[in-house]
């Protein structure tokens, strides 16, 4: 049940369980209207994101934060293709009576907005891409990218998000900080199993098809 008082620092974790898998998920905002839904980059649990953003749109949305399967909170395990993690976040939102909204998508959050936009366009109205890319899209391999850079996810953060000029740095150590805004009920960080699948299905969606690279865009329609 959402308060006038729930804030990204505040909105207590809860679950709902749909089948072997465990969801986690905060719910906090103005009520009334769509709610919006925000899937989150590699390695990234509900702690991930920016309270400035949730914060803000909050001030005018529902805003709802999910962990996936095996992400986080969640139980279960973290599928290694984009399409299985979009039908676990259907089958969470078909849990919670979602039956239209709107989606933020970051990264790979990103490819799971896209793919739920594609089987499921009945259910989004509207979305949010940041930081991605369509499905076989150049450079969208990430062959680069190791689990061993998990080691030091703050590492991690200020290279991928950041460049290296003083005004990006010290904005990325800002961002660092307000991540730890949130002092209580935090999420468990991802595992590295996880991030492998993760990584796996960032690989699958970015890997080139043999014939009509871009057809997914094609086709992707809202009602």
């Amino acid at each position: 049940m959402l308060t006038s008082n729930d804030t990204h620092e505040s909105a207590r974790t809860q679950f709902v369980q749909i089948g072997d898998v465990r969801f986690a998920y905060r719910r906090f905002g103005r009520h009334g209207g769509l709610p919006l839904l925000f899937l989150n980059y590699f390695a990234a649990n509900m702690d991930d994101w920016d309270p400035n953003v949730t914060n803000g749109f909050a001030a005018e949305h529902e805003v709802i934060l999910l962990d996936n399967a095996g992400v986080g909170g969640s139980t279960g395990e973290t599928p290694p293709v984009v399409a299985a993690m979009t039908k676990s976040c259907v089958d969470f939102c078909r849990a919670l009576d979602l039956k239209r909204l709107d989606v933020v998508g970051f990264s790979l959050g990103g490819m799971i907005a896209q793919q739920l936009a594609f089987e499921y366009p009945d259910m989004i109205r509207r979305m949010i891409l940041l930081g991605t890319g369509p499905r076989g899209g150049e450079g969208m391999t990430f062959n680069e990218l190791s689990l061993d850079e998990l080691k030091d996810p703050a590492a991690l953060i200020m290279k991928s998000f950041f460049t290296p000029s003083e005004n990006s740095q010290a904005a990325g150590r800002a961002y660092l900080k307000r991540l730890r805004l949130r002092a209580a009920d935090r999420d468990p960080p991802v595992s590295m199993k996880s991030a492998d699948a993760q990584l796996d299905a960032i690989r699958e969606w970015g890997a080139p098809p043999a014939k009509n690279r871009y057809a997914m865009l094609s086709v992707c329609r809202f009602h």
